[in-house]
């Protein structure tokens, strides 16, 4: 101990100096965290409170459509290229909107003679070509009809969209919008297998053996917006 005194009595203005340079630390320091939680208190708060947002979105739409002559019992594919599509700056694709329609005269001849039944039309949304929600409970992926009617199936396509408005808690904007930026979505190509079973009527040269399928896709997209709401 006698030593331990000794050296700090030899270096006592060292001592001195580092306990001033200690001593000076923790006052700009507790200044510091002083005038920090008194005075941007407010910025703190802003920081880690969240608060409520309203969720819109502004939709477009673009349309591709393609015909095409199938004889009967035939199978054939469309194909739509959605890469090509001119997808706005800040907008994604949202959700596939597919109508299959039998342009033939089936209606018209089953209007005339109730006994003739339509030609039935069958499709089927192949899967994994598209980035897509493909296990999406909403979609509807297949269909058919023998009533000279279109009919209609569905494929969303970015995750949980479907256009409806609604609120979001987030501490700001950009949280708020961020589950509404993944890219990605809807790159690939539509692959729709459609097949056709004609009729035969019961009016002499009025029978068929091929009919004309038209398939439009409707793609809807969206841009996200959030507006804070008052409290």
């Amino acid at each position: 101990m006698s030593e331990i005194v000794g050296n700090l009595s030899l270096y006592g203005g060292a001592v001195k100096a580092y306990s001033g340079v200690v001593a000076a630390f923790l006052i700009i320091f507790s200044y510091n965290s002083i005038d920090l939680m008194s005075n941007h208190w407010e910025v703190i708060q802003d920081a880690t409170t969240e608060e409520t947002w309203s969720l819109s979105f502004v939709e477009e739409i673009e349309i591709l459509e393609e015909a095409m002559v199938l004889q009967d019992e035939e199978k054939q594919t469309f194909t739509f290229y959605l890469d090509d599509i001119d997808v706005p700056d800040g907008f994604l694709i949202g959700e596939l909107n597919i109508t299959v329609d039998d342009t033939g005269n089936d209606g018209l001849i089953a209007n005339n003679d109730p006994t003739n039944e339509c030609d039935s039309v069958l499709a089927d949304v192949r899967e994994g070509g598209l980035a897509a929600q493909w296990d999406d409970s909403n979609n509807t992926l297949s269909g058919q009809a023998n009533d000279c009617q279109p009919f209609y199936m569905y494929l969303r396509v970015y995750p949980n969209y479907d256009g409806t408005p609604g609120n979001t808690d987030s501490v700001n904007e950009y949280q708020a919008l961020l589950p509404w930026q993944e890219a990605g979505w809807g790159e690939g190509e539509l692959e729709i297998d459609v097949e056709v079973n004609t009729d035969e009527s019961l009016f002499p040269g009025q029978g068929d053996d091929d009919e004309e399928i038209t398939i439009t896709v409707q793609v809807v997209m969206f841009e996200a917006t959030a507006v804070e709401i008052s409290a």
